[in-house]
């Protein structure tokens, strides 16, 4: 559910996740009303292909009247339009990651031929995000590495609380009442506006990791409005807060394991021959008694090293090779590589203030006090060993504590009337468990599995089997046979 990988990696992935402000979502809204017209196109400077728009929203869906918002929208019109089967809306996940730029700058990198030469594919920045205005900004960074995660006192505890209050004020401050309706339900009410500003009674979705929770949100606002459906990484919203972290230490866990049995096998791991999970927890144990340097940059706490590690993870297979070269090279003393992942992961401004603003109006981590942080921390360090609980869902638990946005209320009933909807999960997937993905499937009413064997974050455009399911699904609306595996 990462905010970095599609971007800072344009290699498969795409990241999900969770945020606040008892807002929209807990009203009922007019299915049907509509404000502004169409959207005005022009050409995408020097894209060719790509057509760039804006189109104005309510700020406030409970006053469509009040003040607006502009949302940047781009589209690639189906290179085939004989064969051309309508729009597909895509989000990429995160939150936080602009799905416009992909769509405009990655689009052979991100979809298949068969899906650019059947659909309008439409990226949408969603609100705050990217090039929609106004745009999410904190005053204060987001990760403070002198702020422990993992509060080994009550006093500890206290420090974090005391400091997402603070890194919340100041996002209030720098993006104003933006900030309070910013709740997915309120992003699914802006991609129905774009649908019918672009005259489409019905559209395709595909969403990626958090961009599941985004169709979910939809599905669940519009279901008559939904032609397909494909949700791969899914998050299942309806999971209670305390389970999300175990199950995500389970999964992170499982995936180190992965890589420690690749590296055993594989004479090209530059830690072959070695017992890699004894050098991980001695490299980690270093790190705790003293952050480990880092050319001409800032040294690398114990948490940031797991959580570098733990983005390398969600890039498995192809980027295992890149985090074995940056054990070793931490081993040396010299942390460079797994720095360059944690100024993606940890350090950005941009997508760190718009991941977390989010993340804390989605999901309400239910931390009443340091008695509960500190039982959760108990339960994810016994699941998971070599990385202690490091995982997205912990950073939601933690990062959000103290968010000066309370948490929207959202319903997590079954979904119905809807046509069916595909549900993707890869069996190995150290960010979205298989687990989200069955118990999704089975909230919505007619809804069909695919799982895909596999390692890493998502499974489109990294397992040629899932590829090809999704593609033919978004295409004719006919689901994968019951119980459908994907081995490659």
């Amino acid at each position: 559910m990462k905010r970095y990988v599609t971007i800072g990696i344009v290699a498969s992935a795409a990241l999900p996740v969770l945020a606040g402000g008892a807002s929209a979502s807990a009203q009922v809204f007019p299915r049907t009303h509509s404000v502004g017209s169409g959207v005005s196109w022009h050409a995408c400077a020097d894209r060719p292909g790509a057509e760039c728009g804006v189109i104005e929203v309510p700020l406030d869906w409970n006053a469509p009247s009040g003040t607006k918002i502009k949302l940047s929208v781009v589209r690639r019109k189906a290179t085939d339009p004989a064969a051309r089967v309508g729009a597909l809306f895509y989000n990429p996940g995160g939150p936080g990651v602009p799905a416009g730029l992909l769509v405009r700058d990655y689009a052979a990198d991100t979809f298949s031929e068969e899906l650019r030469r059947r659909f309008d594919i439409v990226g949408i920045d969603p609100r705050g995000v990217g090039e929609s205005t106004p745009a999410l900004r904190c005053g204060q960074p987001v990760h403070n590495p002198e702020i422990s995660q993992f509060p080994q006192s009550r006093a500890g505890y206290d420090r974090l609380v005391d400091s997402n209050a603070a890194v919340g004020r100041s996002c209030l401050k720098a993006t104003g009442p933006l900030l309070g309706q910013l709740d997915t339900a309120n992003v699914a009410r802006d991609f129905d506006q774009v649908r019918a500003a672009l005259g489409e009674a019905k559209i395709s979705f595909f969403g990626k990791s958090y961009g599941s929770m985004l169709g979910t949100q939809y599905a669940r606002l519009f279901p008559g409005r939904v032609r397909t459906m494909a949700l791969d990484g899914a998050v299942d919203p309806a999971v209670p807060a305390s389970r999300l972290v175990t199950d995500a230490a389970k999964a992170v866990e499982d995936s180190f394991e992965r890589f420690t049995d690749w590296c055993d096998r594989t004479p090209g791991c530059a830690l072959h021959g070695r017992d890699v999970g004894q050098v991980w927890d001695r490299l980690v144990a270093e790190a705790e008694r003293a952050p480990i340097g880092v050319s001409g940059g800032r040294p690398l706490t114990a948490e940031e090293l797991r959580y570098s590690a733990y983005a390398l993870l969600t890039m498995t297979p192809e980027f295992a090779g890149n985090l074995a070269t940056a054990i070793k090279q931490a081993e040396r003393g010299d942390a460079q590589l797994f720095a360059s992942i944690r100024a993606q992961a940890l350090d950005d401004p941009v997508s760190t203030a718009a991941y977390r603003s989010i993340l804390c109006q989605d999901i309400d981590p239910r931390i009443r006090g340091y008695a509960d942080v500190r039982n959760r921390m108990r339960q994810i360090r016994e699941a998971a060993p070599h990385m202690r609980g490091t995982s997205e869902f912990w950073d939601m638990t933690a990062g959000c504590v103290g968010w000066p946005i309370a948490p929207a209320r959202s319903r997590q009933s079954a979904i119905r009337d809807v046509p069916p909807i595909l549900v993707i999960g890869n069996t190995h997937d150290p960010a979205t468990p298989l687990r989200w993905a069955r118990g999704l499937s089975e909230r919505i009413q007619g809804a069909g599995l695919l799982t895909n064997d596999g390692d890493g974050h998502t499974a489109y455009r990294r397992s040629a089997c899932a590829t090809k399911h999704i593609d033919t699904y978004l295409v004719t609306g006919t689901l994968p046979a019951a119980g459908s595996v994907c081995t490659k």
